[in-house]
Order: C-alpha cells, then structure tokens, then sequence
C-alpha cells in the first residue's frame, strides 16, 4: 500500500468515532476509540444473539458515547474477519446503513506486541487493536456485492470443500489397497470408473482370481467405453497370483470390503454434487459480462473461468492486475537492505482458492497464448523449472485478462508475437537436446573397489 492510498483511507475516518470488534462464539468485545485515537471509556462485551444486537451493544454504546453520536455520520465499525463469527454482525450493521470496515486477523496479531512489547493476548486488547488498526488506516472497506456474486462465492467455496473431500477418500481407498492388493494400482488408475467397477465387485486378490472372466468383460467394456477388457482382467488375475499383499481371516475380508465400499459411496457422492455444482457455477458466471472474455483465451476452461470470477468477485473493482496477485498471495514478498538482496519468494498470504485456479489457468494457457509462453520459453531457457515459471508467467496472463477487461474485447492473436514464439521454440528445443546430452549418466562402481 501506497502513502497515497493510506492517506485517503485514514481521511475517511477522520473526525469519526471507531467501534472496534473482536468477534467470538458466544460474546463479541468491543472497544471505542475517538477521532484522535484515544480510548473512550471501557471495553465491554455483548452477546451473539438477538438480544445481544439489538439491546446490548446499543445500551453499552449510549453509556459512553451522547446519543447524538450514534449514527452512521458519526460512528464507523471496525471488525475483525475471524472465521465466520463476524458475518452476522456486519450484516446486521449494514442493514442499519452503518459503515463497516474489515481488520485482517494477520494485523491483529501483529500489532499484539505494540503496547508495551506484550505479546499477551485478550479480547479487551484485541478488540482495541482492531479500532487502532483502523485508525491508522490499516483496513479494507467492506463491500456488499450483488446476490449473483454471493452465489457465484458460496458454489465456490463448496466446490473446493466437495474437491478436497473427493481427493481425501481417493487417498483412503488407496492407501486400503495398498495394503490388500497393491498390484492393482499398476494395472488400473483408481480414478477411473472401471476401477470403481471392479472394486465394488472384487476387492482382494483371491476375488480377482476366482472371477468369471466372460460375465465380467462385456460389462467391463461398457463401463470403461471400451478402454480396458479381457487383456486388463487377465493382467490383474496374474498380478493376484504373485500378489505382495497382507492374507486376511474371514473377519478382516467383511470390515474390507464394507471399508472400502463406504469410500467408494462418499467418492460417487462427491464426483455427482462437483458436476451439479460445477454445471450450476457455469451458468451464474455466464451472466457476467467477464465470462465470454476470459474463456476467449485458449487454454481457460469454463469451470476455472467460473471459479476465477468467483474468487475476484467484481472485475471492476480492480485497476491494476498486481491487485489480483496481491489478492491471491501471488506477489513477491522483497528481502532488500542496501546492497544486499535476499531471495525473492512468493508471498502465500491470501486466497489460496484463488492461487491454485490461476496456476492452474497459467498451465494451460502457457501452450497456446504467445503472450504467456514467450516469458515461460525465456525462463525455460535460462534456467529450466516448471513450476517456478509457471508461477512466474500468472503475471503475464493476469496482465493479459485485465487489459481485455478493461478493453471490453475478445482476445486475438497478435503475428508479432506469434514469430517471436517460435523463435524461442526453436532455440528452447535446442536447450533442452544439449542439457539431455550433457547429463552425466551414473556409473556402476563394483563393491570390491
């Protein structure tokens, strides 16, 4: 942040009174600061329900402050965004045309130690720096986007929940067979529905060999679309025989078998509400005007698109891409003091949603787009590093996204870009045939030597 910026939002509250708020579970502490930053009376508490909105906080603040004061011209909400326990209260402020602002928990704990380099915390202390923090124009002003956007932000926040559900049951059900039957993973993805088939069917290795080979196949061909069949089967009947896994007692082959059942429900559940919800964010985020712009670049699917908008919300509100990166803690956090510089890393404070879609857009786009891949062939060459100059080419595609946003235009090859591409192309293959060349192969050294 800017001095500029600071000033302006330290000149937004100036000659105001601050109600400072820790939010918790059961009761919120607040505290009020003047327009000069000085502590008006005592920190006190109010309850988080009806009674404690509606009568507590209202009572507590007349006790301090004249009634001509509370007002939204005369008093501003600072709250701290924990968790969830502050979205309630904002909400409710907002509806009484109050102005909020929001004081990251990262400031909080940071400023613990200004008062008297005490690192103890409290709530009374906490919610008095949340008022200070705001004071010193260290916020961000809430904003109440459109309904659309908030569904757009809760199918979001789902998806990733269901992604991450999905991903955790995959791992238990393979680390059960890693154990019953690890040959089976050498012959079949796990994630694939022929894999699921045959699992809910066959699960140890004896199963595999005591199957009837010609009921199975055709309903293993229609599963897989014709992928895998009698080859496959006859591939795992082998690995059964020769199998490394731990034999198990009648008992244990009836708790396997409903083990692995039950992870293989919860990852049908999870894959049929991702495609509803994905299908659903789809069709909210094409009623945006970003949508058709962003999905014009090659290599950006509809889904990452969906969830791209979901995470920034409101492209309007941005006027340079390095608030995206900032937003998404993709921008680099410096290490310079005179003449010596530190590495330079990324900086991981932020949307970590958000910074996993544009990674995930930056790899695809980075096979067709000149723009970004120029700058990913220029790193390549220099120093070869896939995932550092898949990083480091998010700059070049969210750059890219902006300036189509703020042009209101579809994206479009440039030929300039296009020669300069594969001209790099050319000298990269030659990079890479020279570094495959100079790799030194190890030698075996006999133990007697």
């Amino acid at each position: 942040m800017n001095q500029k910026q600071l000033d302006q939002k330290r000149s937004w509250i100036t000659g105001k009174f601050i109600v400072g708020i820790d939010p918790a579970k059961d009761k919120h502490q607040a505290c009020i600061i003047d327009s000069n930053g000085n502590l008006v009376g005592k920190s006190f508490s109010f309850h988080r329900d009806a009674f404690g909105f509606h009568e507590q906080l209202w009572f507590k603040l007349k006790r301090y402050l004249n009634p001509d004061f509370i007002n939204p011209e005369h008093l501003i909400f600072a709250v701290e965004a924990s968790i969830d326990f502050w979205q309630t209260l904002v909400d409710y402020l907002l509806r009484l045309h109050y102005q909020v602002v929001i004081v990251s928990p990262l400031t909080t704990k940071n400023s613990r130690a200004l008062p008297g380099h005490d690192f103890s915390r409290t709530d009374p202390k906490d919610a008095r720096l949340v008022a200070e923090s705001a004071f010193r124009g260290h916020y961000h002003r809430y904003i109440n986007y459109s309904d659309q956007i908030k569904a757009l932000k809760t199918l979001s926040l789902t998806y990733n929940k269901l992604r991450k559900d999905l991903s955790r049951n995959q791992l238990r059900l393979r680390s059960m067979l890693n154990r019953i039957f690890p040959e089976f993973l050498s012959n079949l993805s796990l994630d694939t529905e022929t894999a699921h088939f045959l699992l809910s069917k066959y699960l140890h290795p004896k199963d595999f060999l005591d199957l009837d080979v010609a009921d199975i196949v055709p309903k293993m061909l229609r599963v897989s679309n014709q992928q895998h069949g009698i080859e496959t089967l006859r591939n795992l009947q082998e690995a059964a025989q020769t199998s490394i896994g731990i034999p198990r007692d009648e008992y244990e082959i009836i708790s396997d078998r409903l083990t692995v059942d039950s992870w293989l429900t919860l990852i049908n559940t999870h894959k049929q509400q991702l495609k509803i919800i994905s299908t659903q964010l789809i069709e909210l985020a094409k009623q945006t005007p970003y949508f058709d712009i962003i999905v014009s670049i090659k290599g950006i699917a509809d889904l990452n698109a969906a969830l791209f908008i979901a995470e920034v919300k409101d492209l309007d509100l941005y006027h340079h891409y390095k608030q995206i990166q900032k937003l998404a803690g993709t921008n680099l956090r410096l290490c310079v003091s005179g003449k010596s510089r530190g590495r330079f890393k990324i900086n991981k404070i932020g949307n970590n949603r958000l910074r996993w879609i544009i990674y995930l857009m930056t790899q695809e786009t980075i096979k067709y787009i000149p723009e970004v891949r120029i700058k990913y062939l220029k790193r390549q060459i220099k120093h070869s590093s896939r995932t550092r100059s898949i990083i480091a080419c998010s700059s070049q595609l969210l750059q890219l996204i902006m300036a189509l946003i703020k042009a209101n235009r579809h994206y479009e090859f440039l030929p300039e870009n296009q020669s300069l591409m594969w001209q790099l192309e050319y000298h990269y293959d030659k990079v890479k045939k020279n570094r495959n060349r100079n790799k030194i192969t190890p030698t075996y050294i006999p133990a007697s030597i």
